[in-house]
């Protein structure tokens, strides 16, 4: 595997920091107005009240995820975050067993986020995505349902590919790099490792 881990955090950050100013302003604005408009067509503004909130929320994931997270979280605070990503309509994420008693600290939020965007990706049908673990003992991502796998693109990585190869196939191949390159900047290793149950492998990411 070769990722350049000082690189892709900061370029990561430096997108998310200019994606959340150049849309935050539009959105608030956007909410903002919509709740000065009389009630003329009840349906459409409920509709579109929803729709702001909803890229309220997404700019929040995004700008914790990528733009480096400012404050320790527990399973309380990951959970609503997790509830805006774009594929939170077909999966669903499990973080009963996610450091219970204790907070993740800020530096480690981002990459608890990113494992369970890309474990999302592996779920094409649907189905749930589990965290579990604690700061010190490391986490552990599973993936539940139909056809799950992890991406090629993390397989790819993990083998022994590049991060320009990946990223070569376009955005959507960027959180298996971006995941590997935080992993490497807070000194955790990136592996795989089948379960007891049969199904996809567990992603395991702890203290190098």
């Amino acid at each position: 595997m070769c990722v350049d881990a000082q690189l892709a955090p900061t370029l990561a950050a430096t997108l998310a920091a200019r994606l959340c100013h150049d849309l935050g302003g539009a959105v608030g604005t956007l909410a903002g107005t919509l709740d000065l408009l009389g009630e003329a067509d009840a349906e459409m503004l409920v509709l579109a009240r929803e729709t702001a909130e909803t890229l309220r929320q997404r700019l929040r994931l995004f700008a914790v995820a990528w733009g480096g997270a400012a404050a320790d979280a527990d399973a309380a605070s990951l959970g609503p975050l997790l509830a805006a990503s774009p594929a939170a309509s077909r999966v669903g994420f499990r973080l009963d067993h996610l450091w219970p008693g204790s907070e993740l600290p800020a530096a480690l939020v981002p990459l608890a986020l990113n494992a369970a965007l890309l474990g999302a990706e592996g779920l094409p049908r649907g189905g749930s995505v589990t965290l579990a673990g604690s700061p010190a003992e490391g986490l552990v991502v599973g993936l539940e349902g139909r056809d799950a796998a992890w991406p090629a693109s993390l397989l790819a990585l993990l083998g022994g590919g590049t991060a320009e190869a990946a990223l070569r196939e376009g955005p959507r191949r960027v959180l298996a790099p971006l995941l590997l390159a935080l992993a490497t900047e807070a000194g955790w290793a990136v592996s795989l490792a089948q379960g007891t149950d049969p199904g996809s492998p567990l992603l395991l990411l702890g203290p190098g």
